[in-house]
């Protein structure tokens, strides 16, 4: 679906799912600048004095790699995040506010497949970044997924 907008024609995302980069950086751009703005979340993005243009197209190379399986991604989630909860240490609360108003931006501009597995992957990652930033290692029985299972999702 289209809809004209300023004399431009934009597709309307709502209910449409995550299947390109474009979609990708939308997510990101959207769900940062909330974060940025937040009571909670935003304190600790100040304190990190971000280069946000450099950090967005970091997190949209990795949830392209994340949900499109694209190479391109390299990083190393923990260690960036290490600085930060070293300088702002991050509770239970802020993970639990990242995945809240994460899972809020997917659902308010996707649905389908990939969203899902967006909220899947986003809720994961919280929780280990919570686990090894705290340095406590998972349970033996912790399953282990891949982080992109292909096409035949």
């Amino acid at each position: 679906m289209t809809t004209e907008h300023g004399g431009h024609f934009c597709r309307d995302l709502v209910n449409r799912d995550l299947v390109n980069r474009d979609d990708i950086e939308r997510l990101v751009r959207d769900f940062y600048r909330q974060a940025a703005m937040d009571d909670l979340l935003g304190p600790v993005f100040a304190a990190a004095e971000m280069n946000w243009n450099a950090h967005i197209d970091t997190l949209v190379a990795f949830w392209e790699w994340q949900l499109l399986g694209r190479p391109g991604y390299g990083g190393q989630p923990l260690r960036a995040h290490e600085p930060v909860h070293a300088r702002t240490p991050l509770t239970h609360a802020h993970y639990a506010r990242w995945v809240e108003l994460f899972c809020d931006t997917v659902d308010g501009l996707f649905a389908g497949p990939n969203a899902e597995v967006a909220k899947g992957r986003g809720r994961k990652m919280a929780a280990a970044m919570e686990r090894l930033l705290a340095g406590v290692s998972a349970e033996g029985d912790v399953p282990i997924e891949p982080l992109w299972r292909g096409a035949d999702r």
